[in-house]
Formats: C-alpha cells, sequence, structure tokens
C-alpha cells in the first residue's frame, strides 16, 4: 500500500497526541485527589447551615450536656432507651426553639440537666402572654410528634422499645403541660386564666406526695412567686401584658386541652400496646418497662 509523505506525517501526529506521557504526580494533588469529594459535602452542609443558622448552636453548644445525659441515661436503661430518649426532649426544646425564633426572641441553645430534663434560656421576655403561650406550647406539639413517631416506628418493626420510648415521650410531654410556675403549662395558661396556676400547684403537690421526688418539690418550690403574684395588684404594664384577644384565647384553648386529650389517649394506647408484647412500665437494672 502507498502512503504519501503527507499522510504519514498526519499518522505519527495522530500518534503523538494519542500518546501523553504520565506526569509526575504530586503530594498537593494527592491531597486535592483525597479530599476533593469532602470539600464538596463541606460545602453543602455550610449552604445548609447558612439557611437554618439556629440549629448549628443546638449542635455545639448542647452537645456537651446532651452526651452527658446519654451516658448516665445508658447506665440506667442501656444504649437504645438512653439515647431516644436524650433525643426526644431535644425535639421537645426544638418546639420551643422553633416559635421563639419566629417571633424574633433571642434563646440560647437546649441545655440538659440529667433527671431534670432540659431548657432552652430565653435572653429576652416575651412582650405579651399570647407570645409567651405560643412559646411554652410549642415544644410539647413538636415533643408530642416525636413521641407518636416513635410509637409508631415501634408498631411497624414491631420493637418494644420504640413503643416504650411513644410512651415516655406522651408522659414527658403531658407532665409539662401541668399549669403551674415555669412548666410550659403554666407558661401556656398566661393566655386563657392565670388562676389555673393554683388547680396545677394543687396536682403538683398531690404528685409530689404520692410519687416522692426531689425534682417536683424542687418545681413546687419555684412556683410560688407565681402563686403568690395571684393576690397582689397588678401594675397597669402587668394588666397589659395579660391582654389576650377572645381569638386568641379559644386558640390557645383548643390547642392546651386538645393536647392533654391526644397524649391521655397516646399513652393509654402505648401501653395497651406493651402489654400485647408483654412488657411493663417500670425499670429494673438495665431492662425498659413501662407501667
Amino acid at each position: 500500500m502507498h502512503i504519501s509523505k503527507v499522510q504519514e506525517v498526519n499518522v505519527q501526529s495522530e500518534k503523538a497526541e494519542e500518546y501523553k506521557p504520565p506526569t509526575e504526580e504530586t503530594a498537593w494533588s494527592r491531597i486535592k485527589k483525597a479530599f476533593g469529594p469532602i470539600a464538596v459535602v463541606g460545602v453543602v452542609i455550610a449552604k445548609f447551615l447558612a439557611k437554618f443558622k439556629f440549629v448549628l448552636p443546638i449542635l455545639l453548644k448542647s452537645g456537651g450536656t446532651m452526651l452527658l445525659m446519654i451516658w448516665v441515661y445508658m447506665e440506667l436503661w442501656g444504649w437504645q432507651f438512653g439515647v431516644g430518649f436524650v433525643l426526644l426532649l431535644l425535639v421537645h426544646e426544638t418546639g420551643h426553639l422553633i416559635v421563639a425564633k419566629k417571633f424574633g426572641l433571642k434563646v440560647g441553645a437546649p441545655v440538659f440537666i440529667p433527671f431534670m430534663g432540659a431548657f432552652i434560656a430565653l435572653k429576652e421576655a416575651p412582650r405579651n402572654a399570647w407570645m409567651e403561650a405560643c412559646v411554652g406550647i410549642g415544644g410539647p406539639l413538636l415533643g408530642s410528634v416525636g413521641a407518636l413517631v416513635c410509637h409508631a416506628m415501634g408498631e411497624f418493626f414491631a420493637a418494644p422499645i420504640f413503643i416504650a420510648l411513644g410512651w415516655f415521650g406522651y408522659f414527658l410531654n403531658l407532665f409539662n403541660l401541668t399549669p403551674v410556675g415555669m412548666l410550659d403549662g403554666g407558661r401556656i395558661v398566661t393566655a386563657l386564666s392565670r388562676w389555673l396556676w393554683l388547680p396545677g400547684f394543687a396536682l403538683l403537690i398531690w404528685f409530689g406526695w404520692k410519687f416522692p421526688n426531689f425534682i417536683i418539690w424542687l418545681i413546687i418550690l419555684l412556683s410560688l412567686p407565681r402563686i403568690y403574684s395571684l393576690f397582689r395588684k397588678r401594675t397597669e404594664e402587668e394588666q397589659r401584658y395579660f391582654e389576650v384577644t377572645p381569638s386568641q384565647r379559644c386558640i390557645m384553648s383548643v390547642l392546651y386541652f386538645g393536647l392533654i386529650a391526644v397524649l391521655l389517649f397516646g399513652m393509654y394506647v402505648a401501653q395497651h400496646d406493651l402489654n400485647e408484647h408483654g412488657v411493663r412500665s417500670h425499670g429494673h437494672g438495665r431492662d425498659v418497662i413501662v407501667q
């Protein structure tokens, strides 16, 4: 076959283009290859946190106390229940945080205290009773959803541990709805009637007498200033604080008493489901039992 010189030159140039001598790989290029995917993931996470800035303080500031509480409850009830219970507390407190942020209030990240629960510190007080009630009910609302999810997972996967977590989640949020002192219920009823603090106070004393507990009596002690405030003359500023429109009072009444009914029903159903699985509700050692 006859090949002209021009064709021969073209063939050689194409081969030269096809063959490229391997470039020497430097240490920097190896680092870029190794950490390139990590950098991409980091950028995605940074963009997400930029949109939800309030999530970052929860992860950073609350991490230490949260891990401490998980460790304590793991020693008592095992790692599954310990982790699940603390996450339910986190969901509850996040509900308060979200509503407070919606109202433009400055709040601290949740702090966890073993055997006492968790709390978020309001860096500025609510401007009126309606705002205080909304922030107060935000925790039990989201916390009840978290308990319902646990209960549903327990039913779907036939896992009693999740049903037990659901039961405790229902109880935790129901207890917080007691209308007294600095509990969520005490804040919520500021938009209904402050006189509901009295039956709530009596209920808490009965509970502390029936089930002696240092935390219960501490809550009772901290509730005394609000009980005392019922019997002193209010200033004009205080009267304005507690002014709530009829529609706001109606909305909060439905949310508050409706949530109490839902939580009681949820506890009943969860208890029935646990009985079917042969699980009881008090703890012994590392076992999780529900009464």
